[in-house]
Order: structure tokens, then C-alpha cells, then sequence
């Protein structure tokens, strides 16, 4: 049953082989309108992680004179959590494009 099985599977073809996508087919204005969003939300992404980072590092220091450990780590975590998020965002063009060449 095993010998049946990976037969049927060897038989499909893969349909998307040699399918890149393309946004050409929806015009220039399309491709203009999806990158001024996406530009958009990304700008907007790293406002919000560097308000927070700046935030976080502001209670640290209301913290750390207050001598409240638990207020401190607390801050600590959003600090540390707005840094690690803005430096993602930061690379993230990187990113995306090391995911595409290893997995293309």
C-alpha cells in the first residue's frame, strides 16, 4: 500500500513550478499604491517601537530611584522588548530578502 501511495504522489505535478509573482499585471499604480502603504504602516511600526523603548527606559529610571524592583523589571521588559521590535523593524528589508534567497 506504501509502494501505491508514493506513486500517486510522484504522478501530480507541482503547479507552481516556475511561478514567480509578479505585480506588473495590476499596473504601476498599484504597485505604486501597495508600496506608499506598506511604507506607511512600517514608518507608523517605528514610531510606536521607539515611543515605547522611550517610555520604557523613562520608567526605568522613575524605578530605579523609586526602589521598586518589580516596577523596574517590568520597564526593563518594555524597553528591552521596543528595542529588540525597532531593531527588527530596522533590518526588516533584510530580513525578508535573506527569507527569500534561502528558501528560493
Amino acid at each position: 500500500m506504501t509502494a501505491h501511495f508514493g506513486q500517486l504522489i510522484a504522478a501530480i505535478d507541482n503547479p507552481l513550478d516556475g511561478v514567480l509573482p509578479d505585480f506588473s499585471i495590476f499596473g504601476a499604480e498599484f504597485t505604486e499604491l501597495w508600496q506608499k502603504l506598506l511604507g506607511g504602516l512600517w514608518a507608523i511600526g517605528i514610531v510606536i517601537c521607539v515611543a515605547f523603548f522611550i517610555v520604557g527606559i523613562t520608567q526605568m529610571a522613575g524605578a530605579s530611584s523609586g526602589g521598586n524592583p518589580t516596577n523596574y523589571k517590568m520597564a526593563r521588559n518594555q524597553a528591552m522588548w521596543g528595542g529588540i521590535s525597532l531593531g527588527v523593524l530596522a533590518a526588516l528589508a533584510v530580513i525578508v530578502g535573506a527569507i527569500f534567497a534561502v528558501f528560493s
